[in-house]
C-alpha cells in the first residue's frame, strides 16, 4: 500500500514516515505542494496531506487528487481550531482528517478502512477488483494473463492519455524485457477481443500508441 506523506516539519514528517513503513506501508515524503506535485506521477493508494504547508493550503491539492486514476484516498492533518479548514477541504473531496497530534494508530486504521473502499476500479461498464485482481464487464466475469491484467490496470490508471508504445512496454514489462512493440499491439489485441468496454473504448492513436477514451 502506497502512501503519500505531504508534510512540511521535518520531525513529524519523519515519525510519520516511520510508523507507517513499520506498519506495512510503502512511503514517500513531500514537503510543498510543488514536491507533492512532482511525486504525484507516480501512483498511491492514500494521501496524508497537511492543510499548512510553506508554497500554499494544502487542501488546494484536493482537486488534482480526486482526478487521478485509480484516485487515492485523502486524508487532511489540520490543528485543533481549524475546523473552517477541515469542513472546507471535506466539502472540496478529502475523504477524512485527523487533528494534530496525530495518533499513530488511529491514523494506520483510517488508512485502511479507506484504502479497502478504493481497492475496486470501476470504468464504464467494466469492475476490476485489485485485492482479488478479477475483472467483470458487463456483469461477465473475464479471464486475463498476468501481463493482459497489468496492461489494463496501466490504462485505467492512465485513461484520457495518449501512450506511446515504448512507454507501455517499459512500464508493463520493464526494460530487460526482450521484445518489442508488437508485442503491446498483441496484448491491446487480446484486451480489445476479450472485453467489450475495451473494444468500445481502446483507441490506437497514429503514430503514437494507445488512448483508453473516457466513458461518457
Amino acid at each position: 500500500m502506497n502512501v503519500l506523506v505531504v508534510e512540511d516539519e521535518p520531525k513529524l514528517a519523519d515519525g510519520l514516515a516511520r510508523f507507517l513503513t513499520y506498519a506495512g506501508f510503502h512511503v514517500s515524503v513531500a514537503g510543498t505542494l510543488a514536491e507533492a506535485k512532482r511525486q504525484l506521477e507516480q501512483p498511491f493508494d492514500a494521501v496524508l496531506l497537511d492543510v499548512r504547508l510553506p508554497d500554499g493550503e494544502g487542501w488546494t491539492l484536493i482537486p488534482k487528487l480526486k482526478t487521478l486514476k485509480p484516485r487515492p484516498a485523502i486524508i487532511l492533518a489540520t490543528a485543533r481550531g481549524e475546523a473552517d479548514d477541515r469542513v472546507f477541504g471535506l466539502e472540496l473531496g478529502a475523504d477524512d482528517y485527523l487533528v494534530k497530534p496525530i495518533v499513530l494508530k488511529e491514523l494506520e486504521i483510517r488508512l485502511k478502512r479507506l484504502v479497502k473502499q478504493t481497492d475496486e476500479i470501476s470504468f464504464g461498464d467494466m469492475t476490476v477488483d485489485v485485492r482479488c485482481r478479477t475483472v467483470t464487464d458487463a456483469g461477465q466475469a473475464i479471464r486475463m494473463t498476468n501481463k493482459e491484467y497489468e496492461l489494463l490496470l496501466f490504462f485505467l490508471k492512465h485513461s484520457g492519455e495518449a501512450l506511446d508504445r515504448n512507454r507501455l512496454l517499459d512500464e508493463v514489462w520493464d526494460y530487460t524485457f526482450a521484445g518489442d512493440t508488437r508485442t503491446v499491439d498483441t496484448h491491446v489485441k487480446q484486451l480489445r477481443d476479450k472485453s467489450p468496454t475495451m473494444k468500445r473504448q481502446l483507441k490506437t492513436v497514429h503514430r503514437v500508441g494507445y488512448r483508453l477514451e473516457e466513458v461518457r
